[in-house]
C-alpha cells in the first residue's frame, strides 16, 4: 500500500490554487501556509472561501477517483474501511501538525491525502 499512497500523493501535487499573497512552497506546491491561510480568512473573505472549498474539493475528488481507479483495476492491498472525506476542519488540524516554522516550504497537498487515507483507515 505504500506505493499506492505515494502514487496518491504525487498525483495530487499537480492540483493548482490560484495566486495568494503567501507564497508557494521553492518548488511550486501549495504550501501548508497557503491554505491554512485560505482556511482562515475564509469566514469573512469570499475569494478565499471559494479558492478553500475548490482546493479541498479537488485533493478529496481526485484522491477518491485515484484510490476507486485502483481498486477497479484491481491493485492489491487497496482498501478503505470508511468513504473518503475532508472538510477545513478536518484539514486544519492535520496541517496543524507540520512544522511551524517550515509551512511556507511544506506542500500541503501530501499531508492532506495523507489524512483522509489514514481516516478513512485506506490501506
Amino acid at each position: 500500500m505504500n506505493a499506492m499512497r505515494n502514487a496518491l500523493l504525487a498525483l495530487s501535487l499537480g492540483l493548482a490554487l490560484p495566486a495568494q499573497a503567501v507564497p508557494s512552497t521553492p518548488n511550486g506546491a501549495i504550501s501548508v501556509a497557503q491554505v491554512v491561510d485560505l482556511i482562515q480568512r475564509s469566514p469573512k473573505d469570499n475569494a478565499a472561501r471559494n479558492a478553500a472549498t475548490a482546493y479541498l474539493a479537488g485533493v478529496g475528488e481526485t484522491a477518491g477517483l485515484l484510490v476507486t481507479e485502483a481498486q477497479r483495476r484491481g491493485l492489491p492491498g487497496v482498501t478503505c474501511a470508511r468513504p473518503l472525506g475532508i472538510s477545513s476542519t478536518a484539514a486544519l488540524a492535520a496541517l496543524s501538525r507540520a512544522e511551524k516554522g517550515r509551512w511556507g516550504k511544506t506542500a500541503a497537498t501530501p499531508i492532506l491525502v495523507d489524512d483522509m487515507l489514514s481516516r478513512a483507515g485506506c490501506r
